[in-house]
């Protein structure tokens, strides 16, 4: 068993391996094919197999300066959803807790303690204070 990992790790020397447009096209090729366990369609069978190949293709390139552009790309134009799904995350984790609030200044978003009434907040991002109205 050392001896396979010691020749996949040799094979793998000078390849791209996996990045996060990889991860979402293998996460994207999941869920078709558990719809397809549903809908049974031979067309999406080969758009399955094609989006495994282009993402096996990707991890096994040796074209690093490409993949890496195509991953810049990717994240230009989507890296910003998963930040949005994580705050959302956070707001509903923290919902007994926590208050998040804007800064009318420089638009940050702010975790404050939960707590009613008027308060002062200090921006960190910014330095500006402000006083907002909490309400529950």
């Amino acid at each position: 068993m050392r001896n396979f990992f010691g020749r996949l790790a040799e094979f793998m020397q000078d390849r791209y391996g996996s990045d996060k447009l990889n991860n979402f096209i293998l996460a994207v090729t999941a869920v078709l094919y558990l719809i397809n366990l549903f809908a049974r369609s031979s067309i999406m069978i080969v758009i399955i197999m094609l989006l495994l190949g282009v993402a096996i293709f990707r991890a096994l390139s040796k074209n690093i300066n490409k993949r890496l552009y195509e991953n810049r790309r990717f994240m230009d134009i989507f890296g910003g959803a998963g930040d949005f799904i994580k705050r959302q995350y956070m707001k509903i984790r923290d919902f007994k807790t926590h208050r998040y609030l804007r800064c009318p200044y420089c638009k940050a978003q702010l975790r404050l303690k939960k707590r009613t009434g008027m308060q002062q907040i200090h921006c960190p991002r910014c330095g500006e204070d402000f006083k907002k109205n909490i309400l529950f």
